[in-house]
């Protein structure tokens, strides 16, 4: 055990060392265009495209090598763990949402489903069958709620909120069955995600839809039996949206942005993505200090997941950037990691 958890703690520091993370990321600050992103990212499989075709073509490009270099860690282990398992396979609940969204609409086919391989469960090629989509999948569940009612397929929101309490749910379960060494480090960061979730779930639903409070709360994610992940959330609904002195004293309130964020606004409002964009940040920095703190447990293989994941957001980011007009510094400066 010890000789393959060596063997893969020097494999993610390998690719770790070759991604975008840390001050690799500084790399990135004056890269003026697309084509150069391309190559740089991909030195030796970058594309001759116009910038319209290469957009889509390089955010696949990116996506499928984080996912490529996250089943190469799994394999390393003789018995892969169900966490890290789980863990690949939120890009499956990302193809289910898309799917989910372009059956409501009517499309002939989702916009994007991004191939996990083996580790893949839904039939996504029955499309636009839903039963034989999800039919003795862990995503069966939604079957009986979409034949109650017609109208269940046309609540996004409801359907995104199911679909993320089975995967936190899941991951939790799995975070449990493993042994205190290996839970070391990888609960606290979970526990501050969903913390995170439900807080920035909180602001979006009403600020983008003036939900109910009573309603944002049956969408907030709960472990069963477990500690209290929403409490910050719940206290957050009870501040006015356009008082900063509401947010002062919060505990999430250094994610709150202190300035007017919308140029149309002559008016403070907190707002919903810039919070988003330092949480999420704060997750990254979180997964890069742990990175290393106790080599021969799994807690190195999580964070390499997440830093992935992290790296793979940013280089999205930045190339969906360039198609609104934005300089790699501004999108990086939005997403707070650079000013």
């Amino acid at each position: 055990m010890s000789g393959e958890r060596a063997y893969i703690y020097a494999k993610t520091c390998g690719i770790i060392g070759n991604s975008f993370v840390g001050k690799r990321v500084l790399s990135l600050m004056n890269v003026n265009r697309l084509a150069e992103l391309d190559r740089l990212v991909f030195p030796e499989g970058s594309r001759e495209l116009p910038e319209r075709e290469l957009l889509p073509d390089l955010e696949k490009r990116i996506i499928a090598r984080s996912i490529a270099q996250i089943e190469t860690i799994i394999g390393c282990f003789r018995n892969p763990p169900e966490l890290l398992v789980i863990m690949l396979q939120s890009y499956e609940y990302e193809n289910l949402k898309n799917a989910l969204a372009a059956l409501a609409n009517n499309e002939a086919k989702p916009s994007r489903i991004t191939d996990i391989g083996k580790f893949r469960t839904v039939n996504f090629e029955a499309y636009p069958d839903i039963e034989g989509m999800l039919k003795n999948t862990e995503f069966a569940f939604l079957l009986n709620d979409l034949k109650e009612s017609a109208e269940t397929l046309q609540d996004t929101i409801a359907l995104q909120t199911k679909l993320d309490k089975h995967y936190y749910t899941r991951l939790y379960t799995a975070l449990e069955r493993l042994s205190r060494v290996d839970r070391f480090g990888i609960e606290k960061i979970i526990d501050n995600e969903i913390q995170l979730r439900n807080a920035s779930w909180t602001l979006r639903l009403r600020t983008y839809y003036n939900m109910p409070v009573e309603r944002i709360k049956t969408m907030l994610i709960t472990i069963d039996g477990k500690k209290d992940l929403t409490s910050d959330a719940i206290a957050s609904s009870a501040f006015s949206l356009d008082a900063p002195g509401d947010w002062a004293h919060w505990k999430w309130a250094e994610f709150v942005n202190s300035e007017i964020t919308t140029p149309s606004s002559s008016y403070w409002t907190v707002d919903p993505r810039y919070f988003q964009n330092k949480a999420s940040r704060h997750l990254y920095k979180c997964a890069y200090q742990s990175f290393h703190a106790k080599p021969f447990s799994l807690l190195p293989a999580f964070c390499f997941i997440r830093l992935k994941q992290s790296e793979e957001d940013l280089l999205t980011s930045i190339a969906e950037g360039f198609g609104f007009g934005l300089s790699c510094r501004e999108t990086l400066g939005i997403l707070g990691v650079a000013s």
